[in-house]
């Protein structure tokens, strides 16, 4: 209804790829709108907003050594750094002609190679980070000062 103007709780946050375990939206058809945003009173988020995702595009070489003391860093990542729920990269690991896939999921993790780099293929490191009131500007830095030599 156009001319409504009470909030129906139609909160974003939703990042891509978020999708387990909501079983059919937010307040459901009883709620007075058939798709499931129901009129009324805005009722408390059950998504803690402290959760968040972000990633770090950065073109170049990591250095084998220090992405290997990085990863471990994460590992026993301080409590004031923030939760990492989840990490995804693709990594150009200097020395290395192959593709680098990293993935952990809380305290699990592997590491595989892909396919090579293609001849004239720009190197580049992807990283995405999934996690709890994590902190970035720290996450970034560490991560920036694994490519000096």
């Amino acid at each position: 209804d156009e001319d409504c103007k009470e909030d129906h709780g139609h909160g974003g946050g939703h990042e891509a790829g978020h999708s387990g375990g909501h079983s059919g939206g937010h307040g459901g058809a009883a709620a007075g709108h058939g798709a499931g945003h129901g009129h009324g009173k805005k009722e408390a988020s059950r998504h803690d907003n402290r959760v968040n995702s972000f990633s770090i595009v950065r073109e170049g070489e990591i250095h084998p050594r220090k992405l290997s003391m990085w990863m471990q860093m994460l590992g026993q990542l301080p409590k004031d750094k923030g939760t990492i729920f989840r990490i995804k990269a693709i990594l150009a690991v200097k020395g290395h002609p192959f593709k680098h896939v990293f993935h952990a999921v809380m305290d699990v993790s592997d590491e595989d190679d892909a396919g090579p780099w293609a001849e004239g293929e720009k190197r580049v490191c992807k990283i995405v980070f999934i996690g709890k009131s994590m902190d970035q500007a720290f996450l970034r830095k560490t991560f920036e000062d694994a490519f000096s030599d």
